[in-house]
């Protein structure tokens, strides 16, 4: 049975893809800060017949986070999937100046994601197989308007994972970044302006398992955003400052 180990597993994305992939036969690992959430997740996965570990953990500590992931591997095994899918990303108003908010996004974004590799890489290279993700979004194509931290973050986290990807290649260990668009989570339901082609977590996480098992490098939708953000991204900047200027989106 192959192990999967998720960060930001309690709700949202995490929690869906960890019943998704449960159900597909992965033993699942379960990371987040709330103890309570992993370990009502945790049960409800073995109730359905899977098997799963929980562990709490701040991706933010490195030490934590690697305690956890050792924790997790001593009850399923080796892992062979790790997914970081821990982060945060609030509408922030330029003018007012907000530093500590755009600190914790990067923080948690992007130093959370490269805990989380830290945390189990030595391991994947010494057995010269496993496979690395991270859950970006198409936020991280072009910086978006009350997005500046969040963008980075994500961009930051794409490219990261990319050269991750050249560099681990030749060590048997597959890397994938994800790219998701809008979906229904607690965090997009803070959002007050109109998000175009939401789609459910359930959903997402059938896309992301999908993409996952089949060790693809790049994993974005919907379909309808992907061409978007795409088109987006190549668009002179004279015209791209005009068009979103006027939008709010994150």
């Amino acid at each position: 049975m192959s192990v999967a180990l998720i960060t930001g597993a309690s709700t949202g994305i995490g929690n869906a893809l960890a019943k998704e992939l449960a159900r597909r036969g992965w033993a699942v690992g379960l990371v987040a800060r709330r103890g309570e959430l992993l370990s009502t997740l945790a049960a409800e996965i073995e109730a359905a017949g899977g098997k799963a570990a929980w562990a709490v953990a701040d991706v933010t500590d490195a030490g934590a986070i690697r305690d956890a992931a050792q924790h997790i591997a001593a009850r399923l095994g080796p892992i062979d999937l790790m997914v970081a899918n821990a982060g945060t990303g609030l509408p922030t108003r330029t003018t007012a100046v907000p530093i500590d908010a755009w600190i914790q996004i990067l923080r948690l974004n992007v130093d959370g994601a490269i805990y989380s590799v830290g945390a189990v890489l030595p391991e994947m290279v010494a057995r010269k197989s496993g496979h690395l993700a991270v859950v970006s979004s198409v936020a991280g194509y072009r910086g978006l308007p009350m997005s500046a931290a969040y963008s980075a973050s994500k961009a930051a986290v794409t490219t990261f994972f990319e050269s991750l990807r050249v560099d681990l290649r030749r060590h048997g260990i597959a890397v994938t970044a994800i790219h998701p668009g809008f979906i229904t989570t607690p965090l997009t339901a803070k959002n007050k302006f109109p998000m175009p082609f939401l789609i459910s977590a359930e959903r997402a996480a059938v896309l992301i398992a999908d993409g996952l098992e089949r060790r693809r490098s790049d994993i974005t939708f919907p379909w309808q955003m992907r061409i978007v953000m795409r088109w987006v991204r190549y668009l002179p900047n004279a015209l791209y400052d005009a068009i979103l200027s006027r939008t709010r989106v994150l």
